[in-house]
């Protein structure tokens, strides 16, 4: 649980970068990758009615049924959420919200059907839509940010790693609207549970026991559109991601097989194909990233597998998730789109269908950042959707506001990267901390820490009068996963640290109780750049290789999540209880100790260049 690529993420900003912008002008990237391209210029448009080539119809596709498909994915409960972000060559400050998305989804439709004089439009999301959120969903078992998507009239998703955060059954039982366990919570017994009536498709999961697809869901769904008196078939495939089993627990995956994605969609097209569909959308909960002239990323791979073995598909769009960059691009004939995350953009495709084929043509897909009123004060609130977060908010105002702690500043301490070489973060790095004191304070011996990256999922957010709310703190550490304290021998630790530079650095590791010294490593290439040098204990003293020490971590990488191998299966000698508390606790006890909690130094880590 957890995981995440945040490699490019720094300071709190995504930097992202392009699928085809009206212009038509492209690029090819690479040598190797000489199918996959991208604009040359940049999604600069602040509004869909900025956008080109969407103000009238072509003279060539008068006759043609016109689509548009907007798309989010990892949308992670953001009901609230804000942030920047770069698109492009382009940063925007302050975008997000739900409110703020529906207002830009609800503009895009409109703009498409008063150009288009069509109701041909399809809201769609490539999953992660709860888990890992803030206490306004979270607290609520994510209903609350059902209850916003279903107000943003969204009609097909798949399944992300998250929705298995509580059990694939929990899920379907907010996506339904089923009453809650009667050991849920009172804020959770008396929220509204509806259905949300978003069409689940998912292709590629199926139960070990019968190879069926769990709880009713669907490989795909078809949807008719209509336009001069003809009509064709889209159909929507779902896919999730086969990383799953490294991203949740094993309890949440154990019953489910992950079949591959690209031989599945290839499946499924042909299906399609027979049913007379010949325009086909891939929701895909799979990664992909476009930076400068460059793509890649498990979609583009994914995509090329198809191609290869399947020249005569039919699938025109490829709707993205789960890396939580910006991508616009194509690989071969197919389209490839990714809106960042937290609904902080959207990404809106238009194109036609040909009535004589039931084929695409010129899909067009730009990616837009949900801004704030005060840069888009014409682009209307969506006053449901607000006021669905207004409820929200006012049912967990009494636990997210009671202040549980002090810190030294009135500064928030930064949960994303300080130290972009390092991969430190100072919220990262006081949450270990606090795991180790809390560990040690319940009579445990604990000698380390360590949390993976995509576990620290916020800012620190202290008030101006110094005070640390219970929403702050949550919101830095909102899986609840179990901590337990393991058995490591020197060796095993370093190998540890040593797995965090086996995959470009994208699964890194906040520490306590050492610190370490890294150099380039020459035999490592592109994939492992960095090697561990010297390991010390807090107090100097080397870490010896066949000792053995106690290590506070969580049930997600004691699975072996994030693919680290050395913590799996590890001696587990006790357990500190959940993540979430531990971190409450530690602001209580180091304020109740006349302590305020500040920011870790960074010098956990210390790269010392070639050797």
């Amino acid at each position: 649980m957890g995981k995440h690529h945040w490699q490019h993420v720094l300071m709190g900003t995504l930097l992202v970068p392009a699928l085809i912008a009206g212009s038509g002008e492209f690029s090819t990237i690479t040598a190797n990758a000489k199918t996959v391209k991208v604009t040359t210029k940049t999604d600069r448009y602040a509004a869909p009615t900025a956008q080109p080539g969407y103000k009238t119809v072509p003279k060539k596709y008068k006759r043609s049924i016109p689509i548009q498909i907007l798309g989010i994915n990892d949308l992670h409960g953001g009901l609230e959420t804000t942030g920047s972000v770069n698109i492009g060559a382009k940063t925007y400050e302050g975008v997000g919200t739900v409110t703020r998305l529906a207002a830009g989804l609800d503009q895009a439709q409109n703009q498409f059907k008063k150009v288009q004089h069509s109701k041909n439009t399809f809201r769609v999301e490539a999953g992660d839509m709860v888990g890992a959120s803030p206490a306004n969903s979270t607290l609520l078992a994510h209903e609350s940010t059902m209850h916003a998507l279903t107000a943003m009239k969204f009609q097909v998703g798949t399944l992300g790693n998250h929705e298995f955060d509580h059990g694939l059954g929990e899920f379907n039982r907010i996506l339904t609207g089923k009453k809650p366990a009667t050991t849920a919570s009172s804020l959770i017994q008396k929220y509204p549970h509806q259905n949300s009536k978003i069409k689940l498709v998912v292709a590629n999961v199926v139960k070990k026991s019968n190879h069926k697809r769990p709880y009713g869901y669907q490989p795909y769904v078809i949807k008719t559109v209509k336009a001069h008196g003809k009509k064709a078939k889209v159909g929507f495939i779902g896919i999730e991601t086969t990383d799953l089993p490294s991203l949740t627990l094993l309890q949440n995956y154990q019953d489910y097989q992950i079949l591959d994605e690209a031989q599945t969609i290839k499946k499924y097209d042909r299906i399609l194909n027979k049913k007379g569909v010949k325009a086909v959308v891939v929701l895909a909960h799979t990664g992909v990233s476009t930076y400068g002239k460059q793509t890649s990323g498990s979609a583009v791979d994914i995509l090329k597998k198809v191609n290869q073995t399947d020249p005569k598909n039919n699938v025109g769009l490829y709707v993205a998730g789960h890396s939580h960059q910006y991508a616009n691009a194509t690989v071969g004939k197919t389209r490839v789109v990714q809106a960042v995350y937290t609904g902080k953009a959207y990404n809106n495709t238009q194109g036609y269908i040909s009535p004589k084929t039931g084929k695409f043509m010129r899909l067009v897909s730009h990616v837009y950042p949900v801004l704030p009123k005060s840069q888009a004060p014409k682009v209307k609130d969506n006053a449901k959707v607000s006021a669905i977060v207004a409820d929200a908010d006012k049912r967990v105002a009494p636990q997210v506001n009671a202040v549980i702690g002090q810190a030294a500043t009135a500064t928030t301490i930064t949960g994303r990267l300080n130290n972009s070489k390092t991969m430190e973060n100072a919220a990262g790095e006081l949450v270990v901390d606090g795991q180790l004191y809390e560990a040690n304070k319940l009579g445990t011996k604990a000698d380390f820490a360590m949390t993976n990256n995509g576990g620290v999922r916020a800012d620190l957010a202290v008030k101006p009068d110094k005070s640390i709310t219970w929403g702050a703190a949550t919101a830095v550490q909102p899986f609840g996963n179990i901590l337990q304290v393991v058995e490591m021998t020197g060796q095993q630790i370093k190998d540890a640290l040593n797995q965090q530079y086996d995959e470009k650095q994208a699964y890194y590791l906040q520490i306590a109780g050492l610190h370490y010294t890294y150099t380039d490593n020459p035999a490592g290439g592109v994939d492992t750049p960095y090697q561990v040098a010297d390991i010390t204990k807090a107090n100097g003293d080397p870490l010896e290789m066949k000792a053995t020490y106690n290590v506070v971590i969580n049930d997600f990488l004691h699975g072996g999540g994030d693919n680290f191998a050395a913590f799996k299966d590890t001696k587990i000698v006790a357990s500190v209880g959940t993540d979430t508390d531990t971190f409450v606790n530690y602001i209580k006890d180091m304020t109740a100790a006349g302590t305020p909690v500040q920011a870790p130094k960074l010098d956990r880590k210390v790269y010392l260049g070639s050797h």
